[in-house]
């Protein structure tokens, strides 16, 4: 599948919206494209029959069928088709499965993970003088949380939502010393990605944390952390999420505990207490 993901990368600079749309489908769910029609996956992405055609020729498919047969051998040569159709027949509902299931996405995430990367994140978030945070749709949450903790245990971080702020005054208080971390999910919100384009320009160091490393914030972040698990859904994806959220958390809190004392002593005044149970 690598092979094919690289060739949409490689040819994504000269994608129209519609062929971009059909790309980002593709990287977060490619069975579409293995079980569907061309006339079927074009409805299901909201594009016409003709844009996937032209799809799969820009990649140098002759056209849809010799795509959907590449796609198919790649998917299934671990698994069959009619596993991967009664897979959610036969999934269990329970609630406790569906934690089993989520401690299972983490561990995949954890195992698929690289060192270097996340080491990498610690240091840049540690080091910011000035954090910002965004996230839109399902991603606002992410957002909402990494924000609130980090500047917990950094100070100077902020959440941004694109569509309730304003991005020029955002922006313009980052510099080449900030950090912008950017949540992006499928379907990749458009002011995520522009406010980080933006933000780079500022000088700032870009973090993106998605659901695949050929995403569309991969070719704006400096640092991408991909949670890769093969879901499609960002609420299945969420507890990994929070998990690696967290660990970062924990490892920048771990480096500096004076500074966390100090911050919590804050929490412990008189007139703290007032606005607390």
């Amino acid at each position: 599948m690598d092979e094919i993901l690289s060739k949409i990368k490689e040819q994504q600079p000269t994608f129209s919206n519609a062929l971009n749309k059909i790309a980002g489908f593709f990287f977060s769910d490619p069975k579409i494209f293995a079980v569907s029609s061309a006339k079927e996956a074009g409805y299901k992405i909201g594009v016409s029959e003709t844009s996937i055609i032209r799809f799969c020729q820009k990649l140098g498919y002759e056209g849809y069928g010799e795509l959907q047969q590449d796609v198919q051998s790649r998917i299934f040569e671990k698994s069959s088709l009619s596993v991967y159709v009664s897979q959610k027949e036969s999934q269990d509902d329970s609630i406790k499965s569906t934690m089993a299931r989520d401690l299972e996405n983490i561990k995949k995430l954890m195992e698929n993970s690289s060192e270097e990367n996340l080491t990498e994140a610690v240091k840049r978030l540690s080091r910011s003088e000035r954090t910002l945070v965004t996230g839109a749709g399902p991603s606002s949450s992410m957002a909402a949380w990494f924000s609130f903790a980090l500047d917990m245990v950094c100070g100077n971080t902020r959440v941004f939502f694109p569509d309730h702020d304003n991005i020029l005054l955002r922006i313009n208080e980052l510099n080449e010393n900030s950090v912008f971390v950017a949540f992006t999910f499928h379907r990749y919100n458009k002011g995520t990605i522009l406010s980080a384009k933006t933000a780079k320009e500022k000088g700032s160091f870009v973090i993106g944390i998605t659901d695949h490393r050929f995403s569309p914030i991969s070719e704006v972040a400096d640092l991408l952390l991909p949670v890769e698990l093969g879901i499609k859904s960002s609420l299945d994806s969420a507890p990994a999420v929070f998990s690696l959220m967290n660990s970062i958390v924990f490892a920048i809190s771990s480096q500096n505990p004076e500074f966390i004392q100090e911050r919590m002593k804050l929490l412990d005044t008189a007139n703290a207490r007032d606005f607390f149970i």
